[in-house]
């Protein structure tokens, strides 16, 4: 068999099997499924298959002869329009395509993609925290807690007991403020058990505005939370390059600020 010959039919997208099989109908002329596969090595089986596939192809033919089945391969020609026909059908699936790639990319899941939730009310903001409880890495958190004291006082304590049984981890950037303060002092002052997974920091910057929320960026999560009555809900968004991208700057942040006194 001409191996040069092989490799450029394979070339132009004839499978293996299939190169051989043409070629061996060239070389043989007319031939039944035994002596082809006598010619490539292959089973019965397997060089029937692909003979028939090269008929639906229109390369080869097949005929009788008294009660055998005999195949014959088509002037080589054909091969050109063999080329033809698979285009025109690539084109017109690429057509077909267009219609409902938009419904196959709504469909996508990937961990690349973000996944975006949203929570409404006090009650879906408190259930957000739930899902704090289950990071694998410290909790980075961004925190104003002039709207979240006092309403959420009792929960916050509620919280940082459950996360310190839990042994999550904590780093809080906090705007300064007295009931920041206060926070602090009765939740994890004096409190050895708890301070060895929290630690706050102050954000002593002079605010022009307020921004009666908190972020907490842990593992691929980022969670906002928004406090004013008028907002009242949060939100997440899980993606890895978001979360390590904000990690960076809290980092940055971080390594600037006072530690809570």
């Amino acid at each position: 068999m001409n191996l040069n010959l092989l490799e450029q039919i394979k070339k132009i997208g004839f499978q293996d099997n299939e190169a051989k099989v043409y070629l061996a109908l060239l070389e043989l002329g007319r031939a039944t499924v035994t002596e082809i596969g006598k010619a490539t090595g292959m089973n019965r089986t397997t060089g029937y298959d692909i003979l028939e596939r090269l008929c639906l192809n229109g390369v080869a033919n097949r005929t009788t002869v008294g009660k055998k089945h005999m195949y014959l391969a088509e002037p080589p020609i054909r091969l050109k329009q063999y080329l033809t026909n698979k285009k025109h059908t690539i084109e017109n699936n690429l057509e077909k395509l267009d219609n409902f790639l938009p419904d196959l990319r709504s469909l996508y899941k990937t961990d690349l993609k973000p996944g975006i939730k949203f929570f409404e009310g006090r009650t879906g903001i408190k259930n957000i925290y739930a899902d704090a409880l289950t990071a694998k890495s410290p909790i980075y958190s961004i925190l104003d807690a002039e709207q979240y004291l006092p309403e959420f006082d009792q929960f916050g304590k509620d919280h940082a007991k459950q996360r310190t049984a839990l042994k999550v981890k904590g780093r809080y950037l906090v705007r300064r403020s007295q009931k920041a303060q206060e926070f602090w002092d009765t939740t994890y002052k004096n409190k050895p058990a708890k301070q060895k997974i929290t630690e706050y920091r102050w954000l002593d910057y002079d605010f022009v505005f307020s921004p009666a929320a908190e972020v907490m960026i842990f593992d691929d999560k980022v969670i906002g939370v928004l406090f004013k009555p008028g907002e009242n809900f949060a939100f997440e968004i899980q993606s890895e390059s978001f979360a390590n991208s904000l990690k960076v700057i809290f980092e940055i942040v971080w390594s600037q600020s006072k530690r809570f006194e």
